[in-house]
């Protein structure tokens, strides 16, 4: 059973600010008798964003509050003056913590200080001071504020470490991560003392080397037995696998089954943890002979592996395993570096960044859907057609006016009117007199302009 405290996977909903709406205001001074609008701005409502930080390594904080909202933007006021941005909300998550929505995967936090914004707040509506045309001089509408995004989202932790601890219970794992390192696991003589993973992080020759032990894996724990496989995704991150195995047991078995496990595991999740590097360790050798560990690194070496061999409860030969470790893990970081520089120079002119990235525009192939459907008018006790209409261009123009405001009625009238989404709705029948649906308003269709009507039911 997993510890209440150590939280690993979470659903939360996101909200971003409201946006402010526009203000609606004259200058009203002595001896200035035509003065004009003066309706300031709204403020944009606050993102509500993500970020890492080493300072955690669990998502127990996301357990009981599953709703967060940023900050609205304030309303504008008179006299020009604009209203506030409403503040960001920043939600610090562990280091490794990947963002899902739905089956999509947004980020992938994986070091200090990466921050990702999951709801974007609204943008304030404009004032009247910005609707003044030559013709006409005092608009009496103003914008109303976006709404900020709303999105259920799913955290999922994978702790980043350089090297994963795994074996059966009881081989030391936890034993040996507290002699070198500063953690403090529970040890006991019984299996499943570990039930949560742990991290510790070892020193050696001022290179710091991050372990993770995980609980232990039994024959069958693919099947559901034991504490099953239920955190060996932390170990996807980990450049080496640290196999310690208990040279007291029948060591040829344990190995074995742990290899099958992680096939398993790997065949069911499609990730690939058999390809990772391995230090096979033999444990308790404080507790056996000469000749028997011997015999074990025969056996080893004839299936091509060169094993180590550690007491962790002596701390024989602690220092040789931590040498081994970090030679290996400078040979990988080499390489990996080696592999970025050769993939740059290929691909030089087809690299575009993030910043680049954000300037390209989002083509929609059907901009516009309609749906034409009958729907029956009590007042005039008959049926009507309804032009449904879908149009993301046009439910913001539609959205951003108080529809019951003449005067903004008017405006958007004027913007729309050769809009692709009434040309479409035209080609499709619509006549004069007939009802078109945006959002959840109904508009009366007449001389090419569109007017709220109140509900029809």
């Amino acid at each position: 059973m997993r510890d209440i405290n150590f939280i690993d996977e979470v659903e939360i909903v996101v909200k971003g600010g409201d946006g402010g709406n526009g203000c609606i205001s004259f200058r009203r001074e002595k001896y200035v008798p035509k003065g004009g609008p003066n309706g300031g701005d709204g403020g944009k409502g606050g993102d509500v964003i993500l970020k890492a930080t080493k300072n955690l390594n669990t998502l127990i904080d996301f357990r009981y509050q599953k709703y967060y909202k940023a900050e609205d933007g304030e309303h504008g006021k008179g006299k020009g003056a604009n209203g506030k941005a409403g503040s960001d909300l920043v939600l610090m998550v562990p280091v490794g913590t990947l963002v899902y929505e739905g089956d999509k995967l947004i980020a992938d936090l994986d070091f200090e200080g990466k921050e990702v914004i999951v709801a974007k707040g609204g943008e304030g509506g404009r004032g009247n001071a910005h609707f003044v045309t030559p013709i006409y001089r005092a608009p009496k509408f103003a914008e109303k504020g976006q709404k900020g995004e709303e999105k259920k989202i799913r955290l999922e932790l994978r702790l980043v470490a350089d090297v994963g601890i795994i074996g059966l219970p009881n081989a030391g794992k936890s034993t040996l991560l507290s002699v070198i390192s500063n953690a403090k696991p529970k040890i006991a003589d019984y299996p499943f003392t570990t039930i949560i993973p742990n991290l510790g992080v070892a020193k050696v020759d001022y290179y710091s080397i991050v372990f993770i032990d995980l609980p232990g894996i039994i024959e069958g724990a693919s099947e559901g037995k034991g504490l099953g496989l239920l955190f060996l995704k932390h170990f996807q991150r980990a450049k080496i696998f640290l196999h310690l195995i208990d040279i007291t047991s029948d060591y040829k078995k344990n190995y074995k089954i742990i290899k099958k496990e992680l096939e398993i595991y790997s065949k069911e999740n499609n990730v690939d943890l058999l390809s990772k590097p391995e230090l096979v360790v033999l444990n308790k050798i404080d507790m056996v002979d000469n000749k028997t560990i011997t015999k074990v690194k025969n056996y080893f070496r004839s299936k091509g592996i060169e094993p180590i061999f550690i007491s962790a409860y002596t701390k024989k030969n602690i220092d040789n395993l931590l040498f081994k470790v970090k030679e290996l893990l400078q040979k990988i970081n080499k390489e990996g570096n080696q592999n970025e520089i050769i993939s740059e120079n290929i691909n030089q002119d087809k690299i575009i960044s993030y910043e680049d990235k954000k300037t390209y525009k989002t083509i929609l192939l059907n901009p516009t859907s309609i749906e034409i459907k009958s729907i029956y008018d009590k007042h005039l006790k008959t049926n009507k057609r309804v032009f449904i209409i879908y149009d993301k261009d046009l439910e913001n123009i539609i959205s951003r006016f108080d529809m019951n405001n003449i005067y903004a009625v008017k405006y958007v009238n004027k913007i729309i009117r050769n809009h692709r989404a009434l040309k479409s709705a035209k080609l499709r029948g619509l006549k004069e007199g007939e009802l078109i649906k945006v959002l959840d308003t109904y508009f009366i269709y007449q001389n090419d302009s569109i007017y709220p009507i109140e509900s029809l039911n």
